[in-house]
């Protein structure tokens, strides 16, 4: 499995969604902002530098703390910038009151990211699953033309072991010249029937070599003589158990899972679009110190300073929330609908594979009933042909009988263990487990 392309590809998606989640946290990052400003020349001469220390609360808000020092003449203007010989240490905080207190922006994306996240799982239990059925049915698939190649081998070999028998009773009088014609007839036509059931053989093998990997990865070619002679012993299915099975698909199917992700995903788009609706009002409260020596005489700087306000804002039309709120709205009920459909897809699967699995035991009995008559025919009609009373046409006609009857036990057998991939697939169940 871990070889499989599409299964590193669904892997390697986790890792995308786990690198967009860790990009979404970085709006919470601790900011750091510095700089130093010379102006010597002219005739306001300044110099001043700056470093901040900023940290985004995940709750809503901000926390920050600094140091600035200004010297030089400032412009009457900018005395904001002038600080005491010593420089000034700030800091304060900022705390939404009414919108981005429950949720804003960066956290909304954060959420959502994380639920992205969470979704690759089941999007990668999907692959996983979607990779065992199809395996499943190359494989039954192999195993079946594989089988078949056999039984046209054998229907060769009998004619080709029968060349010398009839060439004697040809030359003992006992069958006419052409018998021996039609004995050559009818090995090259079931040469022609072989050449084609290898070819099918050939197809399977090559298309089995995209589950089928060696060590390295590569795709391996599975040859005729890996073909199991017989197949695994049949599972019982109760139909009693098939309410019980489409609560358990629908409890365990990825897809629905990712609906449910998705879900979740869309209510966090309506919170932060109701937040949206709400008006803009902010608190924040700053404190700030200068240290040293008085720069100016009136020393305005030096004692203790402490701000507080209160900050609102509100567009009076809100369009742009309320069209977020309707659009994510209707992306919910979107999403109902889609999950009820998947719902009804799951229960009908499960339904189809209770009645495949069903149908294909059925098959089973009557084609291993059929194959065993055409063998006892087969044998009566040896008989007969060695006593003369039947020619070389006839006999071939039921040995040709009794190797479409194994075809048809074969082909039977393969679609019961397809339908049984299907089963577990409709379960969500891993390859290997029981089917009760």
């Amino acid at each position: 499995e871990a070889s499989y392309p599409l299964l590193r590809v669904a892997f390697a998606e986790q890792q995308i969604a786990a690198g967009k989640e860790v990009s979404a946290w970085g709006e919470f990052d601790l900011t750091a902002k510095a700089y130093s400003i010379a102006a010597p020349l002219g005739f306001y001469k300044t110099y001043r530098s700056l470093v901040e220390l900023n940290q985004p609360m995940y709750g809503g808000g901000y926390v920050y703390s600094g140091y600035k020092i200004g010297d030089g003449k400032f412009q009457p203007w900018f005395k904001e910038r002038e600080t005491n010989e010593g420089g000034e240490f700030s800091a304060g905080f900022g705390v939404p009151l009414l919108k981005n207190r429950q949720i804003d922006q960066r956290r909304s994306e954060v959420m959502q990211a994380a639920l992205a996240r969470q979704a690759t799982q089941p999007f990668t239990q999907a692959q996983l699953l979607l990779f065992n059925q199809e395996a499943a049915y190359s494989y039954w698939s192999w195993v079946a033309a594989g089988r078949s190649t056999r039984a046209a081998e054998a229907l060769v070999d009998l004619g080709l072991q029968r060349v010398g028998q009839v060439k004697e009773r040809v030359a003992a009088g006992d069958l006419a010249p052409i018998a021996d014609i039609d004995n050559q007839r009818l090995i090259a036509d079931r040469e022609t029937k072989l050449i084609e059931t290898a070819r099918k053989f050939q197809a399977s093998a090559i298309k089995l070599s995209l589950f089928l990997r060696d060590a390295a990865g590569q795709p391996m070619i599975a040859e005729l003589a890996q073909v199991p002679d017989e197949v695994p012993p049949l599972t019982e299915i109760d139909a009693a158990q098939l309410e019980s099975d489409i609560a358990s698909a629908i409890a365990a199917r990825p897809e629905i899972a990712e609906i449910d992700f998705e879900v979740r995903r869309v209510r966090v788009q309506i919170a932060e679009a109701n937040n949206s609706m709400l008006p803009k009002l902010d608190a924040a409260v700053g404190a700030a110190q200068d240290i040293g020596n008085p720069t100016n005489s009136i020393g305005d700087k030096t004692p203790f300073e402490l701000e507080a306000g209160l900050y609102g804002e509100v567009p009076l039309q809100r369009r742009q929330a309320r069209g977020k709120r309707m659009a994510a709205n209707a992306k919910l009920r979107q999403l109902c609908a889609k999950r009820e459909f998947i719902v009804n897809k799951v229960t009908v699967a499960v339904q189809d594979a209770h009645s495949a699995l069903q149908a294909a035991e059925m098959r089973i009995e009557r084609a291993e009933l059929n194959a065993n008559l055409a063998e006892q025919s087969l044998q009566l009609a040896r008989d007969r042909f060695n006593a003369g009373d039947i020619d070389l046409i006839v006999l071939n006609i039921y040995e040709k009988a009794v190797t479409d009857a194994q075809l048809v036990l074969i082909d039977a057998e393969s679609d019961y263990f397809k339908a049984v991939a299907d089963y577990r697939a409709a379960l969500a169940q891993p390859a290997g487990s029981e089917t009760n």
